[in-house]
């Protein structure tokens, strides 16, 4: 098949392009600033209408994996009028040009789209983002269904692991900090669902191969908050946990609101797909074996 990934060079990009060519697809890695290091590079600007048009026209894909977006919480509360360019309308105008080539989307959003108020969220409660990353993110799962395009809605938690040198994630800014002996604070009051790259990226592939079109929470298993997974991460890299000191959300210098559980209930992927969400411990380990590509 021929499919285009966007966020290419990204932290979930670059899995999802390896696997995507391990199993013999043409693969076109389509990128903002970063150029790809492996797949057909493409120059994509996803506030460009024209340019989105004329490469979907060009490559005619059979698949696009959308995992490009604005994700800074904070600077899409600073910037609201960037993040629903990019996250909500430039998914809506990929879901248009998709429905044209005949295209299946594949749309990777967020817990964020929900407010946090009780957690472990299943596919079929109601969002209710608290702040514009989760608003811009549901205005991209709107547009998406609006564009009529064959497509699946693929939420997903705080994404880490190797692959994206020049931006940190969560876990990458754990380790380096320990290593280095300095303390982090972790927030106690924020419960979340960890997700290694790798298993989104193998998650995300098998919902390509099923052809699925649904929304469908595709995230680690464990339902957690940070300053557990800090330790959990501390104890893995058998570094000093006593570096790790816990705070409240309310103490965080954040512009944004943060929901205080976004945990999202990965049953129906542990029940659809052949490549099943990960435990925490066990992502850890890939997590603590893995290298950067």
């Amino acid at each position: 098949m021929r499919i285009i990934i966007t966020g290419g060079s990204g932290l979930l990009g670059t899995q999802l392009v390896h696997l995507c060519l391990e199993t013999g697809h043409q693969v076109f890695s389509a990128y903002s600033t970063h150029p790809p290091a492996i797949g057909n590079p493409v120059r994509l600007d996803l506030t460009d209408s024209r340019m989105i048009h004329d490469a979907i026209e060009r490559i005619r894909p059979d698949v696009i994996i959308h995992a490009a977006a604005v994700t800074d919480v904070d600077l899409c509360e600073e910037r609201p009028e960037l993040a629903y360019l990019i996250n909500g309308e430039g998914t809506g105008k990929i879901g248009e040009e998709a429905k044209g080539v005949g295209a299946h989307v594949i749309y990777v959003s967020t817990d964020y789209v929900f407010d946090g108020r009780t957690g472990s969220y299943r596919e079929d409660e109601p969002p209710n983002p608290v702040n514009h990353y989760g608003r811009s993110k549901l205005l991209g799962e709107r547009l998406l269904r609006e564009s009529c395009c064959h497509h699946c809605i693929a939420r997903t938690s705080v994404i880490y692991g190797w692959g994206r040198e020049h931006r940190p994630n969560f876990g990458t800014w754990v380790l380096s900090t320990l290593q280095s002996n300095r303390t982090i604070k972790a927030v106690m009051d924020q419960y979340v669902s960890p997700t290694l790259n790798e298993n989104l990226a193998e998650m995300l592939v098998n919902v390509v191969d099923m052809k699925l079109e649904r929304v469908l929470h595709v995230a680690g298993s464990t339902r957690i908050d940070r300053y557990n997974f800090a330790l959990k991460i501390a104890k893995t890299f058998h570094l000093d946990p006593n570096l790790v000191e816990p705070v409240k959300a309310a103490d965080m210098n954040w512009r944004a609101q943060r929901p205080a559980d976004s945990s999202l209930d990965v049953e129906k992927a542990m029940r659809l797909l052949d490549r099943k969400p990960l435990k925490l411990s066990d992502a850890l380990e890939r997590f603590r074996a893995g290298q950067v590509l």
